[in-house]
């Protein structure tokens, strides 16, 4: 079994730019220039007394649906399960992605979209206007040409493909990680291409290309990289000499008091949770350690089946995508951590909430393997369906349960047809949450941060400040004392919408030398971001 050694770049996200790694290889972009502070995590403050965490909410992009169906190999869905990235040796968008056949007819029980799932290949200019390349590894009916990359007859269904980029490694640059399983997909011999198919429905096989078109099989079943029998997986790597991890899907068992929806469509009668498992080398995988389940500030609804994360400063940024059993749709959620490990989430709502059932992504949002950040930007690809899950009115099932007026809600086990479209949402990269007064009006939110160490430098705030609102500070030496001359009576409030603005107090711009924590006071201000600047006012 050979393998080509590919990898990925690393990210940077410091006051100039930034470096692009999850699947784009190295990309210099915009994200992070002059006003750009790193993002907050909840271990920089030591004491937080009247204020919440708020979530902006991600804007659709106007031209969405960016992609339809429209072919008879995707009329049934572009359904993403894959990666959309801005590829650094071309300069083209790419997205190599999952598209299934429509169905209009359900076969009483039957789940054939599952099994008729291709991977597929789009390209894009600009990143909103998208197009099938006509390619000539996979005919169809009527077309000698499509944008299909693996047919059914290569190793079965495809789903959750990664692809990294090492613009370093001349030969072959573009690496993939993507599930396959033959007799899942309905085949009668156990085989993704010329080797074994998985132990479990579905295994993770890795390919490795020269064009990121014509793909060369290199290894698997690597069904540790999965979780083993899961169906979820996306692979990432932080820097081309560094480890690759998975997140994907668990069941772990319930525990006391945890509740499964009645009519909810779980085989495995679990939460769905996420995992996290590390390689080397991207062959050998180490045990799993479960990094997102519910907790106690969770409905006993709430359910999670990824986790795509971005490098930032300091840790990651990521969205989580929520799956409500009661109602079988899919939003949204932001997450952070300092090591990939443990997923804080700001705010438990949504922060690309579902549109109304019937347009695309009312029902659930399938997101692209990471977020792409460029030009200030943060954008986020995903299939929006237009349908729920799983049928939980369908009142020719039993049982039928009663919950409010509403007495003939029955069940099926299998998930619908994933009618979806390619969708993009974006969010401004250094607002992507803030520390807000959770009262608001005239009533103050305090925030004191852990011991710093300006050494003598001026604090920058990333602020918005509403109208006949203020944001002040004071700067505290190590035993929580006010520093003389820089109490909050002697700041000069902060006002309007600054990225990068630095606080002025009696005693100068200029943090003394035993200053080592702060006091922010809120008065209708969102607080995006904080820094210490070295240098003279």
């Amino acid at each position: 079994m050979r393998t080509h050694p590919v990898a990925t770049c690393r990210l940077r996200i410091g006051f100039v730019a930034v470096l692009f790694f999850f699947g784009g290889g190295m990309q210099l972009g915009a994200a992070a220039g002059p006003g750009r502070l790193p993002l907050l995590m909840p271990d920089d403050f030591e004491s937080l007394h009247l204020v919440s965490w708020r979530v902006e909410l991600g804007v659709p992009d106007p031209g969405n649906p960016l992609l339809e169906p429209a072919m008879p190999w995707d009329a049934g869905g572009i359904m993403a399960h894959g990666t959309v990235l801005h590829d650094p040796i071309d300069g083209k968008w790419k997205a190599w992605q999952v598209s299934t056949p429509a169905e209009a007819t359900l076969d009483g029980l039957a789940t054939h979209h599952e099994h008729q799932r291709r991977l597929t290949y789009l390209e894009s200019k600009d990143g909103v206007h998208w197009v099938r390349p006509e390619l000539s590894f996979v005919k169809w009916p009527g077309y000698d040409k499509t944008n299909i990359l693996f047919d059914l007859d290569s190793g079965g269904t495809s789903v959750y493909a990664s692809v990294l980029i090492d613009q370093m490694n001349r030969e072959w640059p573009y690496e993939m990680f993507v599930m396959r399983g033959p007799l899942y997909g309905g085949m009668k011999e156990n085989k993704v291409g010329h080797l074994p198919g998985p132990k479990e429905r579905l295994g993770t096989y890795r390919y490795h290309s020269k064009d990121g078109k014509a793909w060369v099989l290199t290894e698997g079943p690597l069904e540790a990289a999965s979780g083993g029998g899961g169906d979820v997986s996306y692979v990432y790597r932080d820097s081309r000499d560094g480890p690759y991890y998975s997140y994907f899907k668990v069941y772990p068992k319930l525990r006391e008091g945890d509740r499964i929806i009645t009519y909810d469509n779980n085989p495995r009668g679990g939460l769905r949770s996420v995992a996290r498992r590390s390689s080397a080398d991207g062959s050998h995988w180490g045990g799993e350690t479960l990094v997102l389940a519910r907790d106690w500030r969770d409905p006993d609804y709430a359910q999670f089946l990824e986790i795509c994360p971005v490098k930032v400063e300091g840790g990651y940024v990521a969205l989580v995508n929520y799956y409500d059993a009661a109602i079988q749709t899919m939003s949204l959620e932001l997450a952070a951590s300092r090591d990939g490990f443990h997923w804080w989430r700001p705010d438990r709502r949504a922060a690309l909430p579902n549109p109304p059932l019937g347009d695309y992504g009312g029902g659930m949002m399938w997101q692209m393997h990471h977020p792409i950040v460029e030009g200030g930007k943060m954008y986020v690809y995903y299939a929006g369906s237009e349908g729920i899950h799983g049928e939980i009115f369908d009142t020719r099932f039993k049982p039928r349960i009663e919950v409010g007026n509403e007495s003939v809600i029955g069940y099926q086990t299998p998930t619908l047809p994933f009618n979806t479209a390619l969708c993009r949402a974006s969010w401004e990269f250094d607002r992507l949450y803030a520390l807000v007064s959770s009262a608001g009006g005239a009533t103050l939110g305090e925030a004191i941060t852990r011991p710093v160490k300006p050494a003598g430098g001026q604090l920058l705030v990333n602020v918005r400040v509403k109208e006949g609102g203020s944001l002040r500070a004071e700067l505290l030496d190590s035993t929580g004392r006010v520093c003389p001359g820089f109490s909050l009576d002697e700041c000069v409030p902060v006002t309007g919408d600054q990225r990068e603005v630095a606080f002025r107090w009696k005693g100068g711009r200029q943090a003394p030398q035993s200053a080592a924590k702060i006091r922010f006071v809120l008065h209708r201000a969102l607080l995006y971001g904080y820094a210490w600047s070295g240098g003279k006012s």
